[in-house]
């Protein structure tokens, strides 16, 4: 039997600056539109890790 656990590492954690048009859907089955500044940006790794010796 092997032991294995999980587990997130986040790298990066920034916000990019860039203004764009999104479109998102209203009540009236039409779409909104709207300015936005930046997106919110996170690099993270799924590690994975195993006790193999035997």
């Amino acid at each position: 039997m092997s032991t294995t656990s999980e587990g997130f590492v986040k790298i990066l954690d920034f916000r990019h600056f860039e203004r764009f048009f999104s479109f998102s859907k209203s009540d009236r089955k039409t779409y909104k539109k709207a300015i936005s500044d930046g997106v919110n940006v996170s690099v993270v790794l799924d590690m994975v890790s195993r006790n193999t010796s035997k």
